[in-house]
């Protein structure tokens, strides 16, 4: 009998938003992949939830290629996997969408255990319609192409939700104040976290908050469509 890789989302921040469900899975799983085997180590501790090194598998953009064979060596044995990534749900701005794909060709079966993502968490308390948005991740790096993706978009008439890391927070307000216009948004940081931080305000306003202020942890931002500028 083949065996099921479960997708299993675990806690953004605070580690009692995993569900029961969640928790009876990691209990029983075989082989659990992860982002970051230490994190995961340490949210198997927190439950209460003993297991061997050889049970743990890092599961990482750069590793995933190597790994997904394995992975269906293991699950054509009948073994239980599940799938974790260090905070939220697997392959949504993680890898493991190509090792689903896999067992979707192979017949094995998949089972998503859903919980905790910044997504929704951030949306559901913006105070912005979420009846509908578009959801860019994690905008690029380098600032020409950054500029290409905001242009595509510019025109996008519902909210527009990206991922940002802290250090280039400035740099990328900056140019969707150039690109868009001073809109509305939403800066949703730390989400769960003991500093946990939202507000609401236009981009001019954290454009110039920001001048002088140093930002750390994890960050969401949901931008007002070009239809619901107010």
């Amino acid at each position: 009998m083949l065996g099921v890789l479960y997708i299993v989302a675990t806690p953004i921040g605070n580690l009692r938003d995993l569900s029961p469900r969640a928790k009876q899975v990691l209990e029983q799983a075989d082989i659990i992949f992860c982002e970051d085997t230490r994190k995961t180590r340490a949210l198997l501790n927190h439950l209460g939830i003993k297991k061997s090194i050889s049970c743990l598998e890092s599961f990482y953009e750069h590793n995933q290629e190597q790994k997904i064979p394995k992975a269906l060596n293991w699950l054509n044995q009948g073994k239980i996997l599940a799938l974790t990534t260090d905070s939220g749900t697997p392959t949504i701005s993680d890898p493991g969408a190509k090792l689903v794909l896999a067992c979707h060709q192979a017949k094995i079966r998949v089972v998503p255990i859903p919980g905790p993502s910044a997504i929704t968490a951030s949306l559901s308390a913006s105070g912005f319609s979420a009846d509908r948005f578009l959801f860019l991740g994690f905008l690029p790096a380098k600032a020409s192409e950054r500029k290409k993706v905001l242009e595509k978009y510019k025109n996008f008439e519902e909210q527009i939700v990206i991922f940002e890391a802290p250090h280039r927070l400035k740099k990328t307000i900056t140019d969707v104040l150039e690109i868009f216009g001073d809109r509305q948004i939403c800066l949703a940081r730390e989400l769960t976290k003991m500093f946990e931080e939202l507000k609401v305000m236009r981009l001019s306003e954290l454009k110039e908050e920001l001048e002088n202020k140093e930002v750390l942890g994890e960050i969401t931002i949901i931008i007002r469509g070009a239809g619901k500028v107010i």
